[in-house]
């Protein structure tokens, strides 16, 4: 396994998975003003920092510019070059391929110097001038690299893009990553920058463009798909979804307590979605209240949950489950003794006995160390009950699942709800899991969770064993 250097810059290791794998040698690209010269700055700064020395190699500016314009991020590059932790270097390309190219050479003599780890040359673009020809240009970028390795060092080379139509340049293939800094126009006079790892090798990194700002103390980039910078969760205990990739995003899994939303479209499956999530809680020796939905029965239901090998059934007749029965449908006498029939009930009727008989039911199990789940169709309430009364015990309801302390799941048909509904339901969600399917493939989306953390739409695969999925 690859060692990951972390580059320190807040946003850039959590998509780089973690940071740079060490010697590799990246590529920075981007327009003048992109901020280019900042990210190597920075890079070798917080090196300086862990004691890794760093060198800054520049073609065109003086060391006193590049000490003025850091400063303003409160970098003393004059301290550490004093501690040999860092050196900025303003030499020639010519003088520098010389010296690199030249055993025990000025370029060697530095890197031995302060023990050099990383390095940063701004800009390669200037090597192009040192050739004749793109023969010649190619074998100087091959030596370049083969001697940032032969050092050990892990680079960062700049390099400068005027045209975002120009073609993919020669450079990108040799070298191990390539980062993309870019802004553009948007909202008239605002531009956006945005920072896209377009390749990196010996890691997994988050794809897409991912937005930066200039702050106080640097670079720092906003990872897409973000809503609130991602923090890791230490005291509540979280229960594996099934699905790696949905509990990579989730920090392990779906948190005890929380209300999760799962919309989607008449086309979806999202059934395997839901018995994965609820079938590993089960298995965790969480208790069940399944409110059976208008397009599945207890016997098909039964059937989902003995291929992730959970018995329904065994489970509610050891009292470690039960059932809510909506509609006037027959129940299999084996299990009736588990299933409440409410659909008699009027509405008045059916919110009391939820408040007086149920919920009661449930705390006192739980007062006896129990744990528990619901999960519910919240289209099927609506076809039951109608869209006014759910609007008018929503609030209700989940100040009631708070204070239980149960963990539960809501399924929602959006196609099939008003714009209310829907706010109501994704409000008071701690995490909102999306799937819907175009005309070619169908899709899973983590839009919200308790952590911040969002995902990239994934395309659903079917595979023959549980979950029955995965995501790509």
């Amino acid at each position: 396994m690859n060692c990951l250097l972390p580059t320190g810059i807040k946003g850039l290791d959590y998509i780089l998975n973690g940071g740079i794998p060490e010697g590799n040698h990246v590529i920075v690209v981007g327009e003048p003003g992109t901020g280019k010269t900042t990210l190597g700055i920075q890079y070798l700064y917080n090196g300086a920092l862990k004691n890794e020395a760093g060198i800054y190699i520049t073609f065109e500016e003086l060391p006193s510019q590049i000490y003025r314009d850091m400063a303003g991020f409160g970098w003393d590059l004059k301290k550490l070059e004093e501690m040999k932790l860092l050196k900025v270097v303003t030499i020639s390309p010519e003088i520098l391929w010389r010296e690199m190219d030249k055993p025990s050479g000025l370029f060697e003599e530095i890197i031995e110097t302060i023990n050099c780890k990383r390095i940063v040359i701004d800009s390669l673009s200037l090597f192009r001038y040192l050739a004749s020809d793109n023969s010649e240009i190619r074998k100087i970028i091959y030596k370049f690299k083969n001697i940032l390795s032969k050092h050990k060092l892990t680079s960062l080379i700049l390099s400068e893009q005027f045209s975002f139509r120009q073609k993919t340049a020669f450079e990108h293939f040799v070298f191990d990553g390539v980062i993309q800094l870019d802004f553009r126009e948007k909202f008239m006079e605002y531009k956006e920058r945005t920072i896209e790892i377009l390749k990196m090798r010996g890691t997994k990194i988050f794809e897409g463009k991912h937005t930066y700002r200039f702050m106080h103390d640097g670079l720092n980039i906003i990872p897409a798909y973000s809503s609130v910078y991602y923090r890791e969760n230490k005291r509540t205990p979280v229960v594996s979804t099934g699905i790696p990739q949905i509990d990579q995003v989730l920090g392990g899994g779906v948190p005890k307590g929380s209300i999760f939303l799962i919309e989607t479209d008449s086309k979806a499956m999202h059934d395997l979605l839901i018995a994965s999530i609820t079938s590993q809680r089960i298995k965790k020796g969480e208790k069940f209240l399944f409110l059976l939905p208008s397009a599945t029965n207890i016997q098909e239901l039964y059937e989902t949950f003995l291929s992730f090998d959970v018995d329904l059934k065994d489970n509610a007749l050891m009292n470690k489950g039960m059932f809510i029965e909506q509609f006037n449908r027959p129940i299999p006498n084996d299990i009736k003794s588990k299933v409440v029939n409410v659909s008699h009930l009027e509405n008045d009727d059916y919110w009391t006995y939820i408040k007086n008989e149920l919920a009661p039911l449930i705390m006192e199990d739980i007062n006896s160390s129990s744990e528990w789940f619901i999960s519910y169709d919240v289209n099927s309430g609506i076809d039951k009950r109608g869209s006014q009364f759910i609007k008018k015990v929503f609030g209700d309801l989940v100040a009631l699942e708070k204070a239980l302390g149960v963990t539960v799941f809501i399924t929602c048909n959006i196609e099939k709800v008003d714009a209310e509904i829907r706010a109501l339901l994704q409000y008071n969600s701690n995490g909102v899991i999306q799937t819907w399917y175009n005309s070619k493939y169908q899709y899973m989306q983590v839009t919200k969770s308790p952590l911040g953390q969002l995902s990239q739409p994934l395309i659903v695969e079917a595979t023959s064993t549980p979950p029955f999925f995965r995501l790509m």
